[in-house]
């Protein structure tokens, strides 16, 4: 070591001992020196802990006393942060439960509300459908009684006409039987030919009277009669009124869930209608029947019943569409929905999965012929049907075949059993809509008919 860098090293040293020696002082007021003595059967030692060394190790007992305070509140902090994130793990387990079930009460009350809809839906068309016939009768009956009336009042008229002649006859008849009595004819007559005169004048004169009061008799009855037809025509007009009205009623509720069926499905529903119109119109209805019922009178009720007859004819023409398009659902027990439309595992899932019991019917959803009933690799027991406007429906993994190819079904037939054949991790039905070849999502014509059928 050379003699400048010792000579450094040693006025650093002397530094620190002034420094120790200024700072030991005025701690030895509150942190005095002390001797630890340690003894043992050979030897004794001596440790002094000058006021700075206390001070350091006093510090270093706070800072590890400190450090073991944060740590022990660091694991307790740590210990309820715990307890506190499985109580709110606990406490969001039971939102998402009760968020489920309440859920699951709107799904019911929806299901509630849709069925009692179905219900005036139905019970709509059922008095549409009953009233047609009692419609027709008052319509044909009450055209009757006016061509009646009509009838009756011409007969009348003429009966009045003839009392009327027989009355001018009989004043006639009387006027000649005075003059002969008195004697101031037109010539001087005998006894005898005064008498068969008179006679014949009193014969002639009866018979008129006997005339007249039986055309006033008859007069009187063609009255009452006329006056009833009246009242019958009044009754019936009144009835007829009251079943257009409540035909009218049935059919607004009958067109609302159907008009709104075919607006969610997207398609173009006039053009279908029209093609509906063509190809079913010879098909019958209540605006066929009334071809043969002719209008005496046009009021005010029998534009109602035109209205009404046109409505009764779309209503008749949408439910002939809507019975050829897939609308209904094909699984009407208990399921889950275990698979939707759209990409899975790379490849496009070409319907919905409906999982459910072994052995759970499946229905038709729509009118048509059995184009395909067998076995298809990965369909298992599949049957395929086509439907009208380039429809076809596909289901797939039944148990049970029920129909056969050709067969012709109607929408809501049975056609086969839920299953788990083919490419299938468990019972379900596998169910495809396709429109003119192109597979597309079946939840939408479901939904667009779910508060139909």
């Amino acid at each position: 070591m050379l003699p400048d860098d010792w000579r450094r090293q040693t006025g650093c040293g002397r530094l620190m001992s002034q420094f120790f020696k200024a700072v030991n002082k005025p701690l030895a007021k509150f942190l005095p020196e002390q001797t630890l003595v340690m003894k043992t059967r050979t030897d004794q030692r001596e440790l002094t802990f000058s006021p700075i060394t206390r001070l350091v190790l006093l510090t270093g007992a706070t800072l590890a006393l400190g450090w073991l305070v944060v740590a022990t509140t660091a694991t307790i902090s740590s210990s309820f942060e715990s307890d506190n994130a499985q109580a709110r793990s606990e406490s969001l387990q039971d939102a998402y439960e009760l968020r489920l079930t309440e859920l699951s009460t709107e799904r019911d009350e929806f299901a509630r509300q849709s069925q009692a809809m179905q219900a005036r839906f139905t019970l709509a068309l059922e008095q549409v459908s009953s009233q047609q016939d009692d419609l027709i009768d008052a319509m044909t009956v009450q055209n009757e009684q006016k061509i009646t009336l009509f009838a009756l009042q011409r007969k009348l008229n003429s009966v009045i006409a003839e009392r009327n002649a027989a009355q001018a006859g009989l004043d006639g008849l009387q006027a000649e039987f005075a003059a002969s009595a008195e004697g101031s004819g037109p010539r001087e007559s005998s006894e005898h030919e005064l008498k068969v005169t008179v006679t014949a004048l009193n014969d002639v004169l009866s018979e008129t009277l006997q005339t007249r009061d039986d055309a006033i008799d008859y007069t009187v009855s063609l009255e009452n009669q006329i006056t009833e037809t009246e009242q019958r025509i009044k009754l019936d007009a009144q009835r007829r009124d009251r079943m257009i009205t409540q035909l009218e009623e049935a059919v607004l509720i009958s067109l609302g869930p159907l008009k709104a069926m075919f607006k969610r499905t997207g398609m173009d529903v006039d053009s279908l209608l029209a093609n509906v119109r063509r190809n079913y119109s010879g098909s019958g209805g209540l605006s066929f029947a009334l071809d043969d019922v002719e209008f005496v009178g046009y009021d005010a009720a029998d534009m109602r019943l035109e209205a009404l007859m046109r409505d009764l004819d779309t209503v008749q023409i949408y439910n002939i569409a809507a019975g050829k398009l897939p609308l209904a659902m094909p699984v009407l027990t208990t399921f889950r929905y275990s698979s939707h439309f759209g990409p899975r595992n790379g490849k496009l899932h070409k319907g919905v999965d409906m999982a459910g019991a072994t052995g759970s019917p499946i229905y038709a959803t729509a009118d048509g012929v059995v184009s395909f009933a067998g076995w298809q690799t990965g369909y298992g027991n599949v049957v395929k049907i086509s439907h009208e406007f380039g429809f076809e429906t596909v289901y797939a993994h039944q148990s049970k075949i029920r129909v056969t190819k050709g067969q012709r079904v109607s929408r809501g037939e049975r056609i086969g059993d839920m299953g788990n054949t083919g490419r299938s991790s468990g019972p379900h039905l596998h169910y495809e809509v396709h429109t003119d070849g192109k597979a597309v999502n079946p939840m939408e014509y479901i939904k667009a008919g779910q508060n139909v059928y």
